[in-house]
């Protein structure tokens, strides 16, 4: 699944970027709102898990933010007592961009943020506390990303950060820090 989602991310960034690159868009003083995937996958986690989302971005020639919710499905994890406990988690996170334009229509980024990360815990298999549960953690991202404008109202949006987050006090020697990579469409107003 993880080689499918990169395949197609791939293709989307090729086409847009040669569709794009004979354009002359520049995107600046603007804010706008779109939607994003994206596949979020710990280290401690037994298989990674698909995103999708909504985001609001404002962007300067130079500096940006960005405010984003994002829903994410399941994600196991084996407990030292060998029972398994699901994740679910709601993201509200914001990001401080930093731009540096290349051409008229691609500016890579720097990025870096907080967020409040809602997370939901289905525990099965004779766990201490069974049952579910919920807590909010915060944590913290860095990544890079780069914008392609594919008109002069609207911009693709491709990124890769890298989530630091701690796990749940139930099980502390597992990990929810981990690699995001997240694709969005963001239309300017």
């Amino acid at each position: 699944m993880k080689k499918f989602v990169t395949f197609i991310t791939l293709i989307a960034v090729t086409a847009l970027f040669g569709q794009a690159y004979a354009q002359n868009y520049m995107i600046e003083d603007e804010s706008g709102i779109g939607p994003k995937v994206g596949f979020y996958k710990a280290p401690d986690a037994d298989n990674g898990t698909m995103f999708i989302g909504i985001q609001s971005r404002t962007k300067g020639k130079y500096v940006g933010a960005e405010f984003s919710l994002e829903y994410r499905g399941e994600q196991s994890y084996t407990t030292a007592g060998g029972s398994e406990v699901t994740i679910k988690q709601v993201p509200v996170t914001g990001s401080l961009l930093l731009f540096a334009p290349l051409a008229e229509n691609f500016a890579p980024y720097g990025l870096a943020g907080l967020g409040a990360y809602y997370t939901f815990y289905d525990y099965e298999g004779g766990f201490v506390s069974p049952g579910d549960d919920a807590e909010v953690k915060i944590g913290y991202h860095v990544g890079l990303g780069a914008d392609i404008a594919i008109s002069e109202t609207a911009a693709f949006n491709i990124d890769y950060r890298y989530l630091y987050l701690d796990g749940s006090e139930d099980f502390s020697d597992k990990e929810f820090s981990g690699n995001v990579i997240s694709v969005g469409l963001t239309f300017y107003f």
